[in-house]
This record gives structure tokens, C-alpha cells and sequence, in this order.
């Protein structure tokens, strides 16, 4: 690998997904797994959510390991604790390989304890096998540091409100360039309300300022604006907003996350050649794409 290269963040999306997997044929090129992303940089493999498309990751890895690759050193950042963001957990097969670490970080706003909530989702009522079999060695942490340093990236992150139960957006910063994950969250709650308030607009600065100029924002955009009126208060942004708030910020690249359930493949090509066109176009371009699995992008 040439110097440039070694020195880019390469994101890799395993499950696109949102609210619970979707499989068959309507689905085969944007994906029907829920909620996971990979982010490789140097020897450091960071993972953004455990959806059901974390065990693919989990596979690959493990196939890395037969080739000869060393034990490996994991951290697993989550957005929230959701069905469809932590459900693959328990088929992420370098948990269970002794040698291997794994650090799982998450919000330390939670009624439950992050670690009780993992444990739960592994007992015997809900799944054959407990979480205590998983011989990897776990660490369960709840963040407290503003940043979070993990070898070469430096990540910041904010709590989002306007989702119910919460969740985290994560910014990721190495070798000049930035990468942000901010799924789940319905920012027209914020930015279209009709409601002026103090604190709506500190919320709306924050989040602004969080994404602002970021080389790739990875963001929740789960409706047409046709739909969401009638999925208001469900926690989910729909897409001309976003791409609205990216483009007004001075994104590079956004991929449009989370997809409903309901949107077949062909709906997502009919978004993308609807949207796509007008922002690489503009003045100040951005590129839009929808999130695909299997798609890795450098940057």
C-alpha cells in the first residue's frame, strides 16, 4: 500500500438499513441489513453500530485471521441501543475468539446501565447462547471524555434529542480529514419547527457546526418528503432536509443512511438520480449517494 494510502480512512458500509433487516430480491443492491459501518485506518478497525450486517463484517475478519492476521483490536462505537443497532452483536464471530479485544462504547445517558442492556439482549429467554461465552476480551464503557483518542483518530461526539431513548452522533478526525456518523435523529423536528426557542437554536448551531465541511457525513435519511408527515415523532429525518442542512454546511460527500424498510431498490435509484444530479452540479458541490453494502469508500 503506497504512503497515501495508508494514511486514508477507509469506510466500509455492512448494513444500511434501518428499523429491522429486510432480505430478498427487492433489496439485493442496497442491502437489507440494519445499522453497521466500518472504518479502517492503519491498524485501527473502528465499527459504528452492530446491526445485523456486523456479522458479514464479523466473517471477514475472521477469514483476515485464517490468512494470518494477528489477534485483532476492536473498538465498537454505538449510536444507541435499539433493536436494529445492537441485534448483531451476538453473531460477531471475533467476539467469541480468545485473544481478541473488543471495546464497546456507548452513551452514559441510559435509565440502564450499557452493559446490562448488552447482557439482556444475550439472555437465555431471547438467545441460546449468554454473553459470558464470549471469549474475546470485552470492555463495556460509557463515555465520560469530551474526546476520545484511539490511536491516530480523534472522535468527538454529541447526544442527539430528537430520537426517542437518545442517541450519539460520533465525529471522526485523522490526517486532515473528517468523517462523520450521525444516523437516527429527526432534525425536521428541529429545523422546521415552528416553535422559536433558545434552545432549539443552540441545538440547531451544534449540530451545524458538528457536520460543518465534514469530507463524508454518514446521515440518517429514512424518508421522502412525501412520507414524513405521517412519521412524525418516529426519530428519523427525511431526505431533502438533510441534503438540504449538508450542502448548506459545506459537506464533500453524503450518504444518505438508515433506508426504510418499505423502499425497494428501485426507490432508491429514483431518489438518487432525482437529488444526485443537482448538488454535483451547484457551485459548491457535494457529492450524493445513497448507502450501499458492500461499498467502501476512501478518504
Amino acid at each position: 500500500m503506497h504512503k497515501v494510502d495508508s494514511e486514508k480512512m477507509f469506510v466500509t458500509f455492512w448494513g444500511t438499513r434501518g428499523s429491522i433487516s429486510t432480505p430478498g430480491s427487492g433489496t439485493e443492491k442496497y442491502g437489507g441489513n440494519t445499522s453497521c459501518v466500518s472504518i479502517h485506518h492503519g491498524e485501527t478497525e473502528l465499527i459504528l453500530d452492530a446491526g445485523t450486517g456486523i456479522r458479514n463484517l464479523g466473517l471477514e475478519l475472521f477469514q483476515q485471521m485464517e490468512k494470518g492476521r494477528t489477534e485483532l483490536n476492536m473498538h465498537l462505537l454505538l449510536s444507541h441501543t435499539h433493536w436494529d443497532h445492537i441485534q448483531g452483536l451476538p453473531f460477531f464471530v471475533p467476539a467469541y475468539l480468545k485473544g481478541n479485544k473488543l471495546a464497546i462504547y456507548g452513551s452514559p445517558k441510559k435509565e440502564v446501565f450499557l452493559e446490562s442492556i448488552l447482557q439482556r439482549q444475550m439472555d437465555v429467554n431471547y438467545f441460546p447462547v449468554e454473553m459470558n461465552a464470549l471469549a474475546a476480551d470485552i470492555s463495556i464503557k460509557e463515555i465520560s471524555a469530551e474526546k476520545l483518542v484511539i490511536d491516530s483518530i480523534t472522535i468527538d461526539w454529541q447526544e442527539q434529542v430528537f430520537h426517542p431513548g437518545g442517541s450519539v452522533r460520533y465525529r471522526f478526525s485523522a490526517a486532515g480529514k473528517t468523517i462523520v456518523y450521525a444516523t437516527d435523529v429527526e432534525l425536521d423536528k428541529l429545523f422546521n419547527s415552528k416553535i422559536k426557542s433558545e434552545e432549539n437554536d443552540v441545538l440547531k448551531n451544534e449540530y451545524c457546526q458538528f457536520i460543518r465541511g465534514a469530507d463524508l457525513l454518514i446521515a440518517d435519511g429514512q424518508y421522502t418528503e412525501e412520507e414524513y408527515p405521517s412519521k412524525i415523532g418516529f426519530g428519523h429525518t427525511s431526505i431533502p432536509l438533510i441534503i438540504e442542512i449538508a450542502h448548506k454546511q459545506k459537506v464533500k460527500q453524503l450518504a444518505i443512511f438508515h433506508h426504510e424498510p418499505q423502499h425497494p431498490d428501485s426507490l432508491l435509484d429514483k431518489l438518487w438520480a432525482k437529488y444526485s444530479p443537482k448538488y454535483a452540479s451547484s457551485q459548491n458541490q457535494m457529492i450524493v449517494f445513497w448507502a450501499r453494502e458492500g461499498m467502501t469508500i476512501p478518504v
